[in-house]
């Protein structure tokens, strides 16, 4: 019987796979031109699963669900918030994020919100001036350029969620999203919607699927321009296990784009690419907690520490070419 339930969920996870794979490579005939239009939702939310370098799609059952896999709120077992806040490379930019999470009672069922705030300031909006005094002469329009303001940028993203289970060990959600961008003086709106998947093989092994922007996020600037999310694929997998009173897991994610984005990605291959989170966790009777990981080849870090009803995480980034940040959260069960 074991063995029959795992080739049906491992059929699942196939149908599932191909059927994303076909709409990403449908919407690849014109996603180049939305090339990084997504790239402010890519950061990731919550201490706990950066420290794991960001590898979160097989394990978020918590209030980061609505973010990373809204199936996972199948397995919501009480109500949960989580607060985040984070300033990034050297106060460039500032993340603050706010989940929760709650069952539905007498159903395998759980539902979910989720807003993100991203922002910071430092635009330079310039202007067209005649005095020599200032800026130099621009060598590609021979004008003379003058910084006229300092403008500011901060996007908005709400989410919410609904996780059901499927057949068996096997749960699906979804995840419908609310965009709002302001660029200086320019405004955005937009809207979009994630499909996740999740199933138990066995015991200890989980894996998911969240096809992102599955209806390619639409974005509509107050200028009349538009640009749009094209859908991607996130996979994951994690496995743990028990010895004495320490809890191991291990978990691996992968990002699969059809942007061209082939100098920045971990692989690419044509018009796709793939970026990779990799990322473990040791508990000690699920109280003290330390964590490693890699996101996207940058090593990560962190360590969590969770009382009766709250919680408190840590997490360290680092990045090559940029400075390093660090994250820090609070989260509440009741």
């Amino acid at each position: 019987m074991a063995k029959i339930g795992i080739s049906m969920a491992c059929s699942r996870c196939k149908i599932i796979v191909c059927i994303s794979l076909a709409v990403l490579a449908f919407s690849n005939v014109n996603s180049y031109a939305a090339k990084y239009s997504g790239e402010f939702l890519e950061l990731g939310v919550s201490a706990r699963s950066l420290g794991m370098g960001g590898a979160f799609v097989a394990i978020a059952e918590d209030a980061t669900a609505p973010y990373y896999n809204p199936a996972g709120l199948y397995a919501v077992e009480q109500k949960s918030a989580i607060f985040m806040h984070t300033e990034s490379f050297g106060n460039l930019i500032n993340q603050d994020f706010i989940g929760g999470a709650m069952p539905l009672k007498g159903r395998d069922a759980g539902v979910g919100v989720a807003l993100i705030r991203l922002g910071g300031g430092g635009i330079k909006l310039t202007e067209i001036s005649n005095d020599p005094r200032f800026a130099g002469i621009n060598p590609y329009d021979g004008n003379i350029y003058t910084v006229s303001r300092i403008g500011k940028h901060a996007d908005y993203v709400a989410m919410a969620s609904f996780g059901t289970r499927w057949r068996g060990a096997t749960a699906l959600g979804i995840t419908g999203k609310l965009i709002y961008r302001k660029l200086a003086d320019e405004r955005a709106y937009g809207l979009g919607i994630d499909l996740g998947m999740k199933s138990v093989l066995m015991r200890n092994l989980r894996v998911a699927a969240v096809l992102k922007d599955a209806s390619a996020t639409f974005l509509s600037y107050s200028s009349g321009s538009t640009e749009s999310i094209y859908p991607s694929l996130n996979l994951g997998g994690a496995y743990d296990f028990k010895k004495s009173d320490f809890r191991f897991l291990m978990a691996a994610d992968a990002a699969i784009k059809f942007e061209h984005r082939q100098e920045t990605a971990s692989m690419s291959l044509g018009g796709a690419s793939s970026d990779f989170f990799f990322g473990g966790e040791i508990a000690f009777r699920d109280r003290i907690s330390g964590r490693i990981g890699s996101f996207r080849g940058d090593l990560t870090a962190g360590a969590g520490i969770r009382l009766s009803r709250f919680s408190i995480d840590f997490a360290y980034l680092s990045h090559d070419e940029l400075d390093n940040s660090y994250r820090i959260n609070l989260g509440g069960y009741f």
